[in-house]
């Protein structure tokens, strides 16, 4: 159990065992359809572009023919839809994306999935590089045959760039063969990626998965580092693995031929034991023979999968229908009784398939059918294309196509602000807002401070409302209710020393998922404060968490906003800053003037990196 859950267990220990079920709804639509003898659509997978209106969002789906040979695929078409996914283009081949010939052969990319990256405003399609004869087989007997693979699309000029390898140590043994085919990755809040992939040497038949940690400045995907190695000896291996990140905590799914396997991790690099998927009554959950997708809400967890014991046993590999269930994040058990079709079975197994986030209130998994011929199927397939819509009943926060990058203001009621005579534009992350945008950076501060709240409960909350909306830089200003001596009592709410360890946790939790942390400590009260539970002037204990906040900067090298110390040379040159307040504490319109301004070039630091 991680640190995270470890406190929220001791503090609130009904939020981990009491698992809450999330309704959804969904919505099967046909978003292309082709009978062909020679070939169908495979591979469908979509990828959305930022947009405040859902309703003329921009989504992009490539997909692939496969040309009857088992694994033979044609390059990668697209599809581009401007109004939410109500119509689409027709199926076009860039030329950067087709096949290309070397010495008699034909180099294709298959297994692409698409993504949103935010920092370079591009697509970013990564799939696997292959080698095929002229008969379409595949050719494997040379390092490289597998490679990972990239190609970006800028949507503004509606242009892609042509298919780059991802360079990897040990190409000639170790990375002999390279997939990250039929995979799921993630951007972090820093922009880097988390990239799971597979791979095997020259010999043998078994894959081992693992996650890549990879830059990308728009051009060049280049490797940074390489997690664990997950090996498993039979089956193929591990193989296809997807990665999710849910309050905090890294979820990764993986495939063998003989049934489908989940771990977790704190950083996305280094992994628990693996454990096979069952469902919450213990019998095994029986997905074998493709890949599983999560669908990550900011309230539940979901995977996507196919499985045998669906009465399915006359389709190949048992792969359809589709389904979705809610997963039990602690158990990391399918919890059966949510379980819902969300492609139905037509007489045909459905392909390799894809799982996204389109919007706050829709994610999407899409598939097609393996179907080839003239007629349609006697039980109904027809070689449609796929969009199951997945309506969620509550918006989901962390949609990852945000229009812009997040800055959350963590903090108590100082933080908050509104209150008599301070409107919520007049507050710090209010005018902080406004002071970025005018300056050029478009991003979104979103205030979470809490009335009456200490770093305690900040951290409590911290994987449940403040990582999952994967910011780019948290703000965090505690100390004034921390260090208060209630009438009746003797000490701090919190002590010194667990404050400035809950500091430190908070930071090291924030660095840990790429989100930059600034410390901020709070402001000092106004001399005409009234005298806390001893008898002493409130400013006496704050200003001994104060000196503990700036402690934990300098020792985890994190920025410091040190408005106790401002308000406290503005006093000491004959300023009331009492009358920047509301009550000798929280700060009225001026205060926050002041707050937003004494932040501000520390922000512009940050946003800019």
């Amino acid at each position: 159990m991680n640190r995270i859950a470890f406190l929220v267990m001791s503090l609130y220990p009904s939020l981990l065992f009491s698992q809450t079920i999330l309704p959804f709804d969904v919505q099967l639509d046909v978003i292309h359809q082709e009978l062909r003898p020679e070939s169908c659509w495979f591979h469908p997978r979509v990828a959305a572009i930022p947009h405040a209106d859902a309703d003329s969002q921009t989504v992009i789906c490539t997909l692939q023919k496969h040309l009857g040979v088992s694994d033979h695929y044609s390059g990668l078409y697209f599809m581009r839809s401007d109004d939410g996914g109500t119509s689409w283009s027709k199926p076009v081949l860039p030329p950067e994306l087709d096949w290309r010939t070397e010495n008699g052969e034909s180099i294709a990319v298959c297994d692409v999935t698409p993504g949103w990256h935010p920092p370079t405003g591009r697509i970013l399609a990564i799939g696997t590089k292959l080698r095929y004869s002229g008969a379409g087989e595949q050719l494997l007997d040379q390092p490289r045959s597998h490679q990972c693979a990239y190609a970006a699309y800028d949507p503004s000029a509606g242009t892609w760039t042509t298919w780059k390898m991802l360079e990897l140590p040990d190409e000639e043994s170790k990375h002999f063969l390279v997939a990250p085919g039929c995979v799921q990755w993630l951007v972090r809040p820093d922009g880097t990626l988390l990239l799971p992939m597979y791979f095997k040497g020259f010999t043998g038949t078994d894959y081992a998965s693992t996650v890549l940690h990879c830059r990308f400045d728009g051009s060049e995907l280049t490797l940074i580092e390489e997690g664990d190695e997950l090996a498993m000896v039979g089956g193929r291996g591990l193989c296809e693995p997807s990665l999710a990140l849910f309050q905090g905590t890294y979820y990764l799914t993986l495939r063998n031929d003989a049934g489908g396997y989940v771990t977790t991790s704190q950083d996305g690099l280094h992994f628990e034991p693996i454990s096979p998927w069952t469902f919450d009554d213990g019998s095994e959950l029986g997905s074998y023979n493709t890949q599983q997708h999560w669908l990550v809400h900011d309230q539940a967890l979901f995977l996507s999968y196919t499985r045998r014991g669906a009465n399915n046993d006359h389709i190949a590999r048992n792969r359809a229908p589709l389904f979705m269930a809610q997963v039990d994040p602690v158990k990391k058990q399918i919890i059966r009784s949510t379980e819902k079709v969300l492609i139905p079975e037509r007489g045909v197994m459905l392909g390799n398939f894809g799982a996204a986030a389109i919007n706050a209130n829709e994610s999407w998994v899409t598939d097609a059918e393996y179907y080839m011929g003239t007629e349609p199927h006697p039980r109904g397939a027809n070689s449609s294309v796929f969009a199951a819509r997945v309506k969620w009943n509550l918006p989901n926060k962390v949609a990852i196509v945000a229009p812009r990058p997040r800055i959350v203001i963590l903090g108590d009621s100082i933080t908050k602000g509104v209150r008599s005579g301070v409107t919520a534009e007049q507050t710090f992350g209010a005018l902080l807002q406004a002071s970025l945008r005018e300056a050029g950076h478009d991003v979104d501060v979103i205030n979470h401070g809490i009335g009456g709240e200490r770093t305690d409960q900040a951290l409590a909350r911290l994987s449940r409302d403040i990582l999952a909306l994967e910011p780019a830089v948290v703000t965090v200003m505690y100390g004034t209710n921390d260090s208060y001596v209630d009438i009746g009592q003797q000490n701090c709410r919190i002590s010194e020393e667990q404050y400035q360890q809950n500091l430190k946790t908070i930071v090291t939790e924030l660095h840990r998922l790429g989100i930059e942390p600034i410390l901020m400590t709070e402001p000092r009260w106004g001399d005409k404060a009234g005298h806390n539970g001893i008898g002493e002037h409130p400013n006496v204990r704050l200003e001994m968490y104060v000196e503990a906040c700036r402690q934990v900067a300098e020792e985890t090298r994190t920025p410091l906003v040190d408005h106790f110390g401002v308000w406290t040379k503005a006093n000491s040159k004959g300023t009331d800053v009492g009358t920047w307040t509301t009550d000798q504490c929280h700060p009225n319109a001026v205060g926050h003037k002041i707050i937003a301004e004494t932040m501000l070039p520390t922000m512009l630091n940050a946003v800019v990196r």
